[in-house]
């Protein structure tokens, strides 16, 4: 069974426990790797969005300039080498980064990747464009109240979102390709297209996703969902486990079904990050 994760989060963004917390577990569960990848997120019109009214409370997560964050994540960076040493395990400093797709957000992202000094960066998309130029975001919970054709041209845009991603070849893998989900209109025989067009781009570029047991955690099936998940696999997708773990409890969740599932779909590629 795999015994690492690299999706995991702690205190410094929405985790509940702090970085030595983390390693500690993952030590006790006899781990002997580990990736911390907090969120990064930083689009320059957040405090113009319809969910702002929300994003507001939770100021260690939402940033709307660069500028702001080299010296926060540099600290965050010094904490996990500093803590790590301690412990008999690697630690792996990572980002979990919404991808956006405004005018100058890529040449933005791409010197803040050659500024710090992280090891790994993971796609993971959790908003929703108002906009083909990607200006304007808003949560899948507000754009519940949008006429539903508005939702509907929203998640299509998703789906392309997150292909731009893949192309970019610049993540380790892509996280929960079906997070969209969440939003009501996307139950799990909707947009089909749309989910397979991704899969097939992952496929394409040679790309990584995760199977990720947050979803059993939130609802009863895999992010992505299990007829995804086959489907990846029969177009010779890559895999990781991951448990987008926010909690010391939740480090390794369920990793036996999720090795049972990919078993069972005959998933021959796994992807592990000496292997990139």
């Amino acid at each position: 069974m795999q015994k690492f994760s690299y999706h995991t989060h702690t205190t410094f963004s929405d985790g509940k426990n702090s970085v030595k917390e983390m390693i500690e577990q993952a030590v006790s569960l006899g781990w002997k790797e580990l990736g911390i990848s907090d969120h990064l997120i930083v689009h320059k019109n957040i405090p113009n969005s319809p969910s702002w009214y929300k994003w507001q409370k939770e100021p260690e997560i939402f940033h709307w300039s660069f500028n702001d964050i080299y010296e926060k994540f540099a600290r965050h960076i010094e904490e996990i080498h500093k803590t790590s040493e301690n412990y008999p395990i690697s630690v792996r400093v990572g980002a979990e980064v919404d991808f956006f797709t405004y005018d100058g957000w890529l040449d933005e992202f791409l010197r803040l990747r050659e500024k710090l000094a992280f090891d790994y960066f993971i796609s993971g998309n959790h908003y929703l464009f108002l906009d083909d130029a990607g200006e304007n975001i808003i949560d899948f919970k507000d754009a519940q109240n949008l006429p539903i054709e508005q939702q509907s041209t929203m998640v299509k845009r998703h789906f392309k979102t997150i292909e731009k991603a893949v192309a970019s070849d610049l993540f380790s893998f892509i996280a929960h390709i079906d997070y969209v989900r969440k939003l009501p209109l996307c139950e799990s025989d909707k947009f089909l297209d749309e989910k397979m067009q991704l899969i097939k781009t992952i496929a394409k570029n040679n790309a990584t996703t995760e199977i990720s047991t947050k979803g059993i955690r939130k609802g009863g099936d895999f992010y992505p969902d299990c007829n995804l998940v086959k489907a990846a696999i029969e177009n010779g997708v890559r895999f990781v486990i991951s448990d987008d773990a926010h909690r010391t409890d939740e480090l390794g969740y369920h990793f036996d079904y999720a090795e049972d599932v990919l078993s069972r779909f005959n998933c021959n590629s796994r992807w592990h990050f000496v292997n990139k």
